[in-house]
């Protein structure tokens, strides 16, 4: 799971919309740090596309795993920083992450992200 975690964070951080669909499930859904709710496309425009997003670094603290059959339960204390429009952001996230084995390959099916601490600079 550690290296599935690691290869998605990669495929964000260089804005592979590709390797990023492929990673995910059909039945993809996200909750932000706001509350915000996403698909898998709209999840892959705002968070994903360069044209969108500016990754400048992922880094995840620490990697908990829970894995029963088909499902796994990953949760991560992650590191970011990226350009969103005009602003910079700057924070950590504890979030929660499920993945599923769908015809056997591990898939992303979604998750939710909490903000645990930022700085948003202009």
């Amino acid at each position: 799971m550690r290296d599935l975690a690691t290869e998605r964070l990669t495929a964000q951080l260089k804005g592979d919309l590709g390797e990023m669909r492929d990673l995910m499930s059909d039945m993809f859904r996200y909750v932000d740090s706001s509350g915000r709710q996403f698909d898998k496309e709209t999840y892959l425009d705002l968070f994903v596309d360069p044209e969108a997003i500016q990754w400048i670094s992922q880094q995840m603290l620490t990697f908990q795993e829970e894995v029963h059959e088909n499902i796994a339960i990953v949760d991560t204390l992650t590191e970011e920083k990226f350009i969103l429009g005009t602003n910079a952001y700057e924070g950590r996230f504890w979030a929660l992450h499920i993945y599923r084995k769908e015809d056997g390959k591990w898939k992303w099916k979604g998750g939710q992200t909490t903000l645990v601490n930022d700085l948003v600079q202009e």
